[in-house]
């Protein structure tokens, strides 16, 4: 093979180990000169490799530390979250960055039907017991923008009124309050689009 197309070969080796979970986006990748070896090929050729990686935003590189697995931007799922409590937004937005997904957290239906305006989301949390419009009524607006969204029901009251009229609407996922760390990473699981 010629030498100039061995880098697309590297590259392409390197990105199907990230995208198949073998190296997590943020996780070290081996040495440069270790990943040459691997890949038997010379270390300039690796260089090209990254370079090429790093346009595409599958890798990090960090002066003096190493470089890092990422997924591009596109790759990343969207998740938005509607709770007027600001504490669980904050608590929630940070589990969902540590599950490496994209979270966008806004306090009312209002807000979050302007959101919906601009794009799309892979996940919407949904609080129901919103001040203004409530979580109910949001969740109708939401599926008349977006009739494919995939909406999750946040709720300490699952035999509600309100729980009633969002079941009207049409299927959603519930999760309770209070709920827990793995019952949420359950959750991103079953919807994150990155998995096979």
């Amino acid at each position: 093979m010629p030498s100039r197309l061995r880098y697309i070969t590297v590259a392409n080796s390197i990105r199907k180990a990230i995208l198949d979970g073998v190296y997590a986006p943020g996780e070290r990748l081996s040495r440069q000169h270790d990943l040459a070896k691997e890949h038997d090929v010379a270390f300039n050729t690796l260089k090209q490799a990254l370079d090429l990686l790093s346009q595409e935003g599958y890798i990090i590189r960090k002066v003096g530390q190493g470089t890092y697995a990422a997924l591009p931007v596109s790759q990343v799922p969207t998740a938005l979250v509607v709770d007027d409590d600001a504490q669980i937004r904050i608590v929630l937005a940070r589990a969902l960055s540590a599950h490496k997904w994209n979270p966008t957290a806004v306090g009312s239906g209002e807000a979050a039907l302007g959101e919906l305006e601009d794009q799309t989301f892979d996940l919407i949390f949904l609080d129901l017991m919103l001040a203004g419009m409530n979580g109910a009524q949001t969740f109708q607006e939401i599926l008349r923008k977006d009739p494919t969204a995939q909406v999750v029901i946040v709720t300490g009251f699952p035999d509600s009124k309100m729980m009633a009229a969002a079941l009207e609407t049409g299927p959603f996922a519930v999760m309770s309050k209070p709920y827990t760390l793995k019952a949420l990473h359950t959750l991103l699981d079953q919807h994150d689009p990155r998995m096979p």
